[in-house]
Order: structure tokens, then sequence, then C-alpha cells
């Protein structure tokens, strides 16, 4: 009977065999892009500043242009006193209160009535271009002749002042008496209303901005 062989020999073999088998290469990984260099993403960046620039800069003209307005509007507001104003975009209406301007039934001015025709006169250098027409208007007390005739007296009176001033102009004058009222005269139960009849008693002035019409 043979005498049984050792295992061991043999695992030594395989053993050996497993350890001088080549590794497998290692796979190469997979190549990574590059990020994008700063100055490109400037210049990518670049076309949306581009507009919004633009936006800011149209801003500042439209905010420039309403500055130029709000200081147009503020010269007017500027007169005060007994001179009130009120513009469109061809003309510019300003009314004087009569009791400041003359004496009662009078049409000759008065001393303190210069302080206002001055208000007045900045605003015909500054913005008049074409007719200056000059209306005269009274209450309704007295005669509908004696009114058209002492309303068309004072606006003379006004004319003559700012000649005398050196602002000569293309006046037109006219006498309206108590035609074209801004209050009433009376109460509706007939009786008198002295503040409406003070508000009637007035000098209106109509500077024309322009030459002629758009101009």
């Amino acid at each position: 009977m043979k005498a049984k062989q050792p295992l061991w020999p043999a695992l030594l073999t395989v053993m050996l065999a497993a350890c001088g088998a080549e590794p497998e290469a290692p796979q190469r990984p997979e190549q990574i892009a590059p990020e994008p260099a700063a100055s490109a993403v400037a210049a990518v960046s670049s076309p949306v500043a581009a507009p919004a620039t633009a936006v800011a800069a149209q801003a500042a003209s439209v905010a420039a242009q309403g500055s130029s307005l709000g200081t147009a509007g503020s010269s007017l507001s500027a007169a005060g006193g007994n001179l009130s104003a009120r513009q469109n975009e061809f003309n510019i209406e300003i009314n004087l209160s009569s009791d400041v301007l003359f004496d009662f039934d009078k049409a000759e001015l008065k001393p303190e009535a210069d302080a206002e025709l001055e208000k007045a006169a900045e605003v015909i250098r500054e913005k008049g271009k074409g007719i200056i027409l000059i209306v005269g208007h009274t209450d309704s007390k007295g005669s509908d002749a004696y009114n058209k005739q002492l309303s068309l007296t004072r606006a003379d009176a006004v004319k003559n002042w700012f000649e005398a001033h050196g602002l000569h102009q293309d006046y037109q004058t006219d006498g309206a008496g108590a035609a074209k009222p801004v209050a009433p005269n009376s109460h509706a139960d007939g009786s008198d209303n002295p503040e409406g009849r003070a508000k009637n008693r007035r000098v209106e002035i109509v500077i024309n901005k322009t030459k002629t019409l758009g101009e």
C-alpha cells in the first residue's frame, strides 16, 4: 500500500502562481474639462451689463427732464402773493386782484401794485414770445357800459406800467366788464356776495409762449 503524498506542495505552487500573475492595468480616469477662464465669464456677462448701463443712462435722462419741468413750475409758484397763474402748452394765464392794483372805482395804479406787477413782468420776460393779452374785469356793481370802460382803462394802465418799465411786447388790451365772472356776485337767495365780487375784480394777463401755434 502506497503512502499518501502531502497536499501542501501543490497548494504552495498554486499560491506562487497566483502571486506571480500580472495585475490588471488601472483604468484611466475620464478627463475633466477645465473651468472657463475668468475673462471668458466676463465676456459672456458683458452683453447683460451693456443693456443695464443703457437703462441706467435712460433713467438719468428722464430724471433730468423731470427736474427741468419741476424748475419751470416752481418759478410760477414762487410768484406767490396775490398773483395766481396756470399754464398749458401754449400760454400762461395770470390773474391779478384789482383790489391790490387799484382803489375802489379807480383806474390809477396804487404804489403797492408795483410788487405784483413786477412778478408778472418777470414771467413775461422769461416766457413771453407772442401776443400778451391784458383783460380787465369788474364785479356786477354799476352799468354794463360803465364797467366795460372801467375794466378797459385798468387793462391799459397795466400795459402802460409794463412799457414804462422797459418791457416792450406785442400787447393787446380789452375790457370785459362783468361779463366773465369767476365767482358768483350774489348768493342763491339774492343777497350780496362780497367775497365773490372781490374775486371778479381782476386783471387777467395771457402770455403766449409761442409766436405761432406749435412753434
